[in-house]
């Protein structure tokens, strides 16, 4: 079977993700979600700064229109409210739990993306969808030993709603910046699809790194004093975040949302994995199934 573009970017997006994820996981009882979140962005800034002077030097400045940065402002606070509930869910529970209730946003953008943004699936692509979200219940419904009655799956608790919480502001944000890329397209017709997700990412970004430092300057300004302490992770963080938010921007542009949603639905399995093997929170063999469902549903996404 060969992978699309779209779908390596989103394999490679979300690996790169799970790896900001655990790392940002592992100083979330030390540090607010807030200051979390601006290691994300900030050492994030940097880089997506310099490759986007590189592509401008390359290919000089494209025209952007007020409408664009509309849409990167929408981006920046949809995102930035969704990584500090998913930080939130950190640290009231479990990094693999977290995570898999966060990935049920594969079925909101399935949703959002046909209602509002004309965005249908084919009949193998949305039987796909629908098998990766059934299988990351089936892996919520496996996190403890003891009774399997269904309604457990649906049971989320204080972090699993901050995680639900995260997965609509993301739904809201990835159709938000691919309309910012649909933007730059329109207005530069020799501008590439990577040249239009570089501007998105680098001008997200700074937005976010402004509303973030003005917010946690004005509420909670001795959160960075931990900066010197934490920078190490914190640009791990960065990085890991910023090939990550490279790779949906592109892929985004490229596909469905919803396609690469659900293909960025491997992120669930490699947290589950990290959470069992790293940080001793469940046993495997339990969710098996789930793992084989959502790994049955991306190839199903990969086909369609």
């Amino acid at each position: 079977m060969e992978i699309e573009l779209w779908g390596v970017l989103a394999i490679a997006a979300a690996l790169a993700q799970t790896t900001r994820n655990a790392v940002a996981q592992t100083i979330s009882s030390t540090i607010s979600p807030t200051l979390n979140s601006w290691s994300r962005f900030t050492f994030c800034l940097p880089f997506a700064g310099a490759t986007c002077a590189v592509v401008v030097a390359r290919e000089g400045f494209p025209t952007l229109a007020p409408i664009f940065f509309v849409y990167c402002f929408f981006t920046a606070v949809t995102q930035l409210l969704g990584n500090v509930a998913l930080i939130t869910a950190f640290r009231l529970g479990s990094f693999g739990e977290s995570i898999v209730f966060h990935k049920l946003e594969v079925i909101l953008t399935a949703v959002a993306g046909a209602i509002w943004f004309a965005e249908f699936p084919s009949a193998i692509g949305a039987t796909g969808i629908v098998i990766c979200a059934v299988g990351v219940i089936v892996i919520n419904l496996a996190r403890e030993s003891g009774s399997t009655h269904w309604t457990r799956a649906l049971r989320f608790g204080r972090a699993g709603s901050y995680a639900l919480l995260c997965a609509v502001l993301l739904v809201l944000a990835s159709f938000a910046l691919k309309a910012a890329n649909t933007v730059v397209a329109t207005e530069n017709a020799d501008v590439t699809v990577f040249e239009s997700a570089v501007q998105t990412l680098f001008h997200t970004t700074w937005i976010e790194v402004v509303l973030l430092t003005g917010w946690i300057a004005w509420r909670e300004p001795a959160s960075f004093r931990a900066v010197p302490i934490h920078w190490r992770r914190m640009l791990v963080i960065g990085s890991a975040g910023f090939t990550a938010s490279l790779g949906w921007f592109w892929a985004f542009s490229l596909s469905l949302v919803a396609y690469v949603k659900a293909v960025g639905q491997i992120e669930a399995l490699i947290a589950v994995g990290l959470g069992i093997r790293l940080m001793g929170e469940r046993d495997l063999i339990r969710q098996l199934p789930g793992i084989l469902l959502v790994v049955l549903g991306i190839s199903f996404v990969l086909l369609g």
